[in-house]
């Protein structure tokens, strides 16, 4: 057990039971920040781990919901991922060491501490995913990426017979997000009325959030042309935030 924030996840316990809480098992293990990997206990929260990659101007490019509270274990355990996945992957992208304790007590090691590591099976991606039916990660040792220097994410608003043509455009544009998020008007009463305020949005609305990151100019550029790729298109640019 992690930050349980996602223990209604997979087989949910249908008995009382006990479990083994792995929150004080959150130390960086080693951090060559020059190799650009990380080797950390499992029960370390993920905004702590990005706190430390901070540091460096560096950063794990999986955004896990509730960061405060999840652990890298548990959001490893069920591959958590957020909207940066369009453009920066999953955990199996990041992953390349991990130790696990299996039902036998026993330690089981894979991959390494260096990226490029090709001794054995790659059991990293087993692992991820498995929702804990294999066994309890206690370690992982990730490669990480650098900031980026800057990052834009805009806000758009649209009807649900206009998704099909404006997400097309946005798979043809000459753009690259790394973000692309759709959501209903409900979810975005929650998750984004701190940012576009749309309670006065018609229930019918849906919301679409593109995200890019990079070198300033870059970045700028992909706002402003992504803007004029969707102006032929019945949907409505809100606002941007940097």
């Amino acid at each position: 057990l992690g930050g349980a924030t996602m223990i209604h996840v997979g087989g949910t316990p249908t008995r009382p039971g006990r479990v083994i809480d792995l929150r004080r098992l959150n130390q960086i293990v080693d951090y060559p920040a020059r190799d650009m990997t990380v080797t950390v206990q499992a029960g370390i929260t993920i905004d702590r781990l990005q706190e430390v990659l901070r540091s460096e101007r560096q950063r794990l490019p999986v955004d896990v919901p509730l960061p405060h509270r999840a652990t890298l274990g548990g959001a490893l355990s069920c591959n958590a991922s957020g909207p940066l996945r369009y453009g920066y992957g999953t955990f199996r992208d990041y992953v390349i060491g991990i130790s696990v304790i299996n039902d036998r007590g026993e330690e089981v090691k894979a991959g390494g501490r260096v990226v490029k590591n090709v001794a054995g099976y790659d059991l990293c991606k087993l692992y991820i995913g498995s929702l804990g039916t294999l066994g309890i990660v206690t370690q992982v040792t990730l490669k990480v990426r650098p900031m980026p220097e800057t990052a834009a994410a805009s806000f758009w608003r649209l009807s649900r017979d206009r998704i099909d043509s404006v997400l097309d455009r946005v798979h043809q544009s000459q753009t690259c997000p790394v973000g692309v998020e759709l959501v209903n008007s409900r979810s975005a009463h929650k998750w984004l009325a701190d940012f576009i305020c749309p309670s006065d949005a018609p229930e019918a609305s849906w919301w679409l959030v593109l995200i890019y990151d990079g070198g300033t100019e870059a970045v700028s550029w992909q706002s402003q042309q992504i803007r004029s790729e969707l102006a032929s298109e019945d949907i409505e640019y809100v606002k941007e935030l940097t």
